[in-house]
């Protein structure tokens, strides 16, 4: 995949007039405007950055291969230095840069344009730069998606192959309506079926929330809710000589549980599903209908925190174990085609030494 077939990002400055005047000087911080930078890198919107080759060529395979190829002597250069121009612009280049010299970083501001770094990172194969990246995001460091604006985060995740990212926003898409109101403002980041994809991922995750939840409306072990065998209410009377009763849950965790599933079934794909949350609540809610019953009190006070504890981690998991299509870009495998297609690019001009 060559650097003219990778699509701009949405959230990134479009390219600038061409016959815009270069910024010569960089504007990294400080303690990188060193006198012994032996390569220009130049943004879209044709700011320079000195930097030195070697670090470029252990940071990235990328680099390095393209900076062993000779060039045509007629490269353009600056102050004796070759230039490289690349297509992200300066804002994100200099967070880029920062993430290779021992500085702060300099963070993005806001999680779209932390995305364009992530994607600038897997596109020139800097894996170490790309781990600190995800390791900074999801510590807090780097600016997350907020509220509904995870379903952007999704589209530009989703076009540049970020799978984990993308994993993450169409989960937390989970917690919000999936409506025209939600995604309008959005819309244009979505690109080939991902706005479909993400429709579907919400349709599965529905379905798999149901299988879940008629597991739990087994009563033989090791069924989860075989704990509940036994209540009283719903024992048959019988004498010694009777065959022992099939197992039965009570009443009120069997309907509890149907509700549950009836609902769901009627739920659109377009409605919130993170009902998982604030099942325990309900399950102690109606549970104290029954709260009388000695048997079931029993089992409540020495399991029932763990069963619904664990019911609402099943429904969790149940989402979370569904696969999620993504159209995207190809993985960045092929080095040899990209190094021809950048020598043949007569913007990227280099010297060998």
């Amino acid at each position: 995949m060559s650097l003219q077939a990778l699509p701009a990002l949405s959230w990134v400055k479009e390219l600038g007039n061409s016959q815009a005047q270069v910024n010569s000087t960089t504007s990294l911080p400080e303690p990188l405007d060193i006198p012994d930078a032996n390569l220009i890198i130049r943004s879209s919107d044709l700011v320079n950055f000195r930097v030195h080759k070697s670090v470029l060529a252990m940071a990235s395979p990328f680099f390095r291969d393209l900076l062993s190829l000779a060039q045509p002597s007629a490269y353009e250069s600056i102050d004796g230095l070759p230039v490289v121009q690349l297509r992200e612009d300066a804002e994100l280049l200099k967070s880029l840069v920062s993430l290779l010299y021992p500085i702060r970083t300099v963070i993005p501001k806001s999680y779209g344009k932390a995305l364009n770094l992530l994607a600038a990172c897997k596109k020139y194969d800097m894996v170490r730069a790309r781990l600190s990246v995800r390791s900074k995001i999801n510590w807090g460091n780097f600016p997350r998606a907020r509220g509904t604006q995870v379903f952007g985060a999704y589209a530009i995740a989703n076009s540049e192959g970020l799978i984990p990212e993308m994993k993450d926003a169409a989960l937390r898409t989970l917690s919000h309506s999936m409506t025209f109101e939600t995604l309008w403002k959005q819309l244009r980041l979505f690109e080939g079926s991902a706005l479909r994809d993400l429709a579907l991922f919400r349709r599965r995750c529905r379905d798999s929330c149901l299988a879940c939840l008629e597991s739990f409306l087994e009563v033989h072990p090791p069924g989860p809710s075989s704990i509940w065998v036994g209540c009283p209410d719903v024992m048959p009377n019988r004498s010694l000589s009777d065959p022992p009763p099939p197992p039965v849950l009570p009443s009120w965790l069997r309907q509890f549980l149907s509700q549950i599933i009836s609902d769901l079934k009627l739920q659109a794909f377009t409605d919130p599903l993170d009902f998982y949350k604030s099942i325990r609540e309900k399950g102690l809610t109606d549970f104290k209908s029954h709260a009388g019953c000695d048997f079931c009190s029993e089992v409540y006070a020495t399991k029932g925190f763990i069963f619904f504890t664990n019911l609402s981690d099943k429904l969790k998991d149940a989402q979370v174990k569904v696969h999620i299509q993504f159209q995207c870009t190809q993985e960045f495998t092929s080095p040899p085609e990209v190094r021809d297609d950048l020598v043949a690019d007569p913007r990227v001009k280099i010297s060998k030494s």
